[in-house]
């Protein structure tokens, strides 16, 4: 659709973009956690190479979105102030491809070896671990960044919006990731900064929370504009 019938400029892109392709890693990272608890041996080999395979189809294609997302800040700068939580999407896909890799590749060692592959499956493991710490990392610094960009947007006050959930699942994924790296190398400093990360994302969850039930009940929040402009 955006290829053939919509109209698009660089000037207008935000992160958004990445909604509909991070699907796919989301599936895949659930597909790691449901691997370990299926019975039979061939279906747990079916269930971790189709998350592969849908880890494949999200990631590359967010990174291309990413790309072109750094350029067009570089260019035209800093979106609408109503657009200020997108700055955090980005590490939605960064923290669900880490949480991903590290999951799968917990997984994989059992599932390969009940097939009759041990070697792919040690292999997997080590490719998990490193991708993860890798996605971990560059997470790091888009966190950094999309901190600083709402510390900027704060200056002149940012308008609330429905767009402020977009704060809590790309915090939500990079915390799973942090902690997840906790449990598999057993470092005190992933553990404590996931749960500095947890603590961070239960407080903003309780701030969007309230005052999206303020919005609805004052009905403020949701607009149709279809009827926005008719009096009675």
């Amino acid at each position: 659709m955006m290829f053939t019938r919509q109209e698009h400029s660089i000037d207008q892109m935000t992160a958004v973009w990445l909604l509909p392709v991070v699907a796919a890693e989301v599936a895949a990272a659930s597909g790691g956690l449901l691997t370990p608890h299926l019975f039979d041996t061939h279906s747990q080999l079916v269930v971790l190479v189709t998350s592969y395979v849908l880890w494949a189809f999200s990631l590359p294609v967010a990174f291309s979105i990413l790309t072109i997302l750094l350029l067009r800040m570089a260019l035209h700068k800093l979106p609408h102030e109503n657009m200020a939580a997108s700055s955090w999407l980005a590490l939605g896909p960064i923290g669900t491809g880490a949480l991903g890799m590290l999951l799968l590749g917990a997984d994989a060692p059992a599932a390969f070896a009940a097939n009759g592959l041990p070697g792919i499956g040690e292999i997997a493991a080590g490719l998990g671990l490193v991708a993860g710490i890798t996605l971990w990392g560059l997470g790091l610094w888009w966190m950094l960044i999309a901190v600083l960009i709402t510390l900027r947007y704060m200056r002149a006050g940012i308008p609330f919006n429905l767009g402020w959930w977009g704060f809590t699942f790309p915090l939500g994924v990079y915390s799973l990731a942090t902690l997840k790296l906790a449990s598999t190398l057993s470092l005190t400093f992933f553990s404590v900064f996931g749960s500095v990360l947890v603590v961070a994302l239960a407080i903003m969850w309780l701030i969007v929370s309230k005052r999206t039930v303020q919005g609805a009940y004052r009905g403020e929040l949701f607009v149709s504009p279809c009827i926005a402009g008719l009096t009675k």
